[in-house]
């Protein structure tokens, strides 16, 4: 029955209809239940906290598999918006600016500590930093805290565009700390030089090319929206890119190392 309603898969889960106005993610066998029982939770933090997020109604046990009933959000994806009208990469970039900034007014009890979830990634790649993890750590340590809601995994794909509303999803790497640690960690996310496998290089040219024009777009109306300084995200660089190395992405490593021992050098 569930096969006929699938929306969408990806690594951990399918998408299924569910209800009037109501999906079902629902997890691969095996996957932890709690971190299940975590993304339900902080979805129900993220929208009482007043933030554009899809509403949680709980948790089922579906076929042997637990999944997360969430609010049916009808729309596309920024991303899939930008591919098919890349004219309005300028003007999706900026709402996807003004957005962030917007989130980041706003602070939740409960969830994850910024820095300590930083602090125990950058432990987690020492064998790619090589004895450089704890300069880093005592550089992190420094920097200002923060309480703001901070998604950690804001970029288009993550937003979805309903009826000329945006809806921010998966919420799984939130945090509360600094708005330039998340600002940043959108950065890298946007300008990565991963591509699929077998990628011409047309399309790796095009690629690099549109990242580098939203990232320059977002940067721009953010600190415009903000009234902040470049200097002041600038400083996140090094531990956010440090932090995200434990992720393995394919393609990334040698990016990753190559803006630590930049920042490095600058100590």
């Amino acid at each position: 029955m569930l096969k006929n309603n699938i929306i969408g898969r990806g690594m951990t889960a399918e998408v299924y209809e569910w209800d009037d106005g109501k999906v079902l993610k629902l997890y691969f066998e095996g996957f932890s239940e709690d971190i299940i029982k975590f993304e339900a939770h902080i979805g129900k933090l993220i929208f009482e906290a007043g933030i554009s997020s899809p509403e949680v109604y709980g948790i089922v046990e579906v076929e042997g598999r637990l999944g997360i009933v969430f609010q049916r959000i009808h729309g596309q994806s920024m991303l899939k918006l930008i591919e098919k009208k890349p004219w309005k990469l300028a003007y999706y970039s900026r709402c996807m600016a003004r957005m962030h900034a917007e989130m980041h007014l706003r602070s939740a009890g409960g969830l994850p500590d910024q820095k300590e979830s930083f602090i125990k990634f950058i432990n987690e790649s020492s064998d790619l930093l090589c004895g450089k993890e704890n300069v880093i750590i005592n550089y992190l340590k420094n920097l200002p805290d923060g309480t703001s809601v901070c998604h950690g995994d804001f970029h288009p794909d993550n937003i979805i565009v309903a009826d000329n509303k945006l809806v921010a999803i998966d919420w799984i790497n939130v945090s509360s700390g600094n708005l330039f640690a998340d600002v940043v960690r959108t950065c890298l996310m946007i300008g990565s030089p991963a591509m699929p496998p077998g990628s011409s290089k047309l399309s790796i040219i095009i690629s690099k090319f549109a990242k580098k024009l939203i990232c320059s777009f977002y940067l721009k109306e953010y600190l415009k929206c903000t009234k902040s300084n470049y200097e002041s995200i600038d400083e996140w660089f090094l531990p956010v890119a440090a932090a995200r190395l434990r992720e393995k992405i394919p393609g990334e490593e040698k990016w990753l190392l190559r803006i630590i021992d930049e920042r490095l050098k600058r100590l």
